[in-house]
């Protein structure tokens, strides 16, 4: 049975649609640009005050939620050019969790130089982290922080290395990149923390990517959005579900054989081209049976995260707002 999470995104790196009254009156498409407008600074303070509270570790806690992931870029610990460091705020998150018994796994969503060019790595632009050593050093350097600074904390369930990297003919920097930070910290963290790396959209090709040779444990991370699917332009659901879904029961009962395996990203959003061929007083029940029938695959994982747990709109998006909506069951347990 996995373990009950979700993403806790768009408070420590920003993504201007979870949020967009926050990137009011600017032109700013990610963190990076925002942070060029005046004002912006105290703007972002606020919000990292008040987009989470105490009170959403206590609901959290309530619902049955075991596990939080958080995104964090590579400025958390002590900012870099526009970018504002957000550590005390961290820190609070790992008192509240482990005021309210849930883990963190904590992500590194955005790298030096950026891992994929996309806004959730705090910079739109290029991929630039794969033509660096020194980048790919510095984001080792991090980690090796991070890892000082909570690995003996009683909230830490584990430590992301690196969120959706761009790979392709550069597969093997990856991969060798994994491996280096794995030896690294399995030095530093306790023995029960657990290491995760991202597939990067290639689960197949990248299992069994780190060579488990420190015994810290190892777990893949794979992020399953299916309103992206162009299949949803030419089947009905029920359709989608029989052709999809058995697939990702089959992938993550193989991937299980070599590592730990998490849906560390997904949700229950569907394609508007989807939902347009029925009426839309029929679509919260479609909704509610996509999310279902996901769950039913996803309890084969060690864990799942919905993404995410709250944007400023309520809707599909918003974990918080589907579970209290209905559509969105749990065990409180």
């Amino acid at each position: 049975m996995a373990l009950q999470g979700v993403n806790l995104g768009g408070w420590l790196v920003l993504e201007k649609w979870m949020t967009p009254d926050l990137f009011a009156d600017t032109d700013a498409v990610d963190e990076y640009t925002f942070l060029q407008y005046p004002g912006a600074r105290a703007r972002l303070r606020k919000h990292h005050n008040t987009f989470i509270g105490e009170e959403d570790w206590q609901w959290m806690s309530s619902h049955g939620i075991k596990l939080v992931r958080i995104p964090v870029g590579y400025w958390i610990l002590d900012g870099d050019g526009p970018y504002i460091s957000a550590i005390k705020r961290l820190d609070w998150a790992f008192r509240m969790a482990a005021k309210y018994q849930i883990g963190i796994l904590l992500c590194l969503h955005g790298a030096p130089g950026s891992q994929n060019g996309q806004d959730h790595s705090g910079k739109v632009g290029k991929a630039n982290w794969y033509r660096s050593a020194v980048y790919r050093q510095q984001t080792i350097d991090i980690l090796c922080r991070l890892a000082d600074r909570y690995g003996n904390k009683a909230a830490l369930w584990g430590l992301e290395l690196l969120n959706e990297p761009r790979v392709g003919i550069i597969q093997w920097k990856l991969r060798r990149f994994y491996n280096h930070a794995y030896r690294v910290l399995a030095d530093i963290l306790p023995p029960h923390v657990n290491i995760v790396f991202h597939d990067a959209f290639s689960p197949r090709m990248l299992s069994g990517a780190i060579w488990n040779s420190k015994h810290q444990p190892v777990v893949m991370d794979i992020h399953w959005y299916h309103g992206f699917f162009p299949l949803h332009r030419w089947v009905s659901p029920a359709w989608y579900y029989r052709l999809v879904l058995p697939t990702h029961r089959r992938l993550l009962i193989r991937l299980k054989r070599w590592q730990g395996v998490i849906v560390g990203e997904w949700s229950g959003v569907l394609s508007g081209e989807l939902l347009r061929k029925y009426p839309e007083s029929e679509h919260a029940a479609i909704v509610a049976e996509h999310i279902a029938r996901q769950l039913k695959v996803y309890e084969r994982a060690d864990a799942w995260f919905y993404w995410s747990y709250k944007t400023q709109e309520r809707g599909v998006w918003h974990f918080r707002s589907m579970v209290e909506d209905g559509h969105l069951p749990l065990r409180k347990s």
